[in-house]
């Protein structure tokens, strides 16, 4: 699913995606470790990388993981990920992303692995509903949170996942941090 390849940079327009987790336990629940969680900004620059791989191999993106403890906050993971061209659609966390020619379409999908609490449509099944679409030029973002447990010794841990999604030929890296996404999903829920 995942691959590798490097290429010289190219200047035409693609899919950039951020997808970050911020990730915490009990003892930083409340404040003043939430507001600082609250105030921690949701996008990032790209690696340079990222723009180096031949989209006729894969579409990548940017992945980080942040763990915050009484300390502050630590980048524990940063790299780029590719994503089969070949597929109809990919999957990034509760995240599936579609692409119907020039448009891609973006939808939440609860499940186990997106935490508590559960996520229900009007019908008592497991949320699943579109957030948004991007064509050329937009962008988006879509966060969600949820509790999740330590299978080896039963603690809680929290996280908050955003995903930045941006279709552009520009290939800044700070192309995030100086775009302010135009359309915004949220799946936010108070976590005990």
């Amino acid at each position: 699913m995942y691959k590798t390849w490097h290429k010289g940079r190219r200047n035409e327009e693609r899919l950039l995606l951020q997808f970050t987790t911020i990730r915490w336990e009990k003892e930083v629940r409340g404040a003043p470790f939430s507001t600082a969680r609250n105030n921690y900004r949701a996008n990032f620059s790209l690696p340079d990388t990222l723009f180096s791989y031949d989209l006729s191999y894969g579409l990548p993106f940017h992945h980080l993981v942040i763990v915050q403890n009484k300390t502050g906050f630590e980048v524990v993971q940063n790299k780029s990920v590719i994503l089969d061209l070949g597929a109809e659609s990919w999957t990034i966390g509760c995240v599936k992303v579609d692409k119907i020619e020039r448009e891609y379409l973006f939808s939440y999908h609860y499940s186990m692995a997106c935490g508590k609490p559960v996520r229900y449509d009007q019908r008592y099944n497991p949320l699943s509903e579109r957030a948004f679409g991007l064509g050329p030029n937009e962008s988006g973002r879509i966060s969600y949170n949820g509790r999740h447990l330590y299978q080896d010794t039963g603690e809680w841990y929290y996280e908050l996942n955003t995903l930045n999604a941006l279709v552009t030929g520009h290939t800044e890296p700070d192309v995030f941090i100086s775009t302010e996404p135009v359309k915004e999903y949220r799946q936010i829920e108070i976590l005990y």
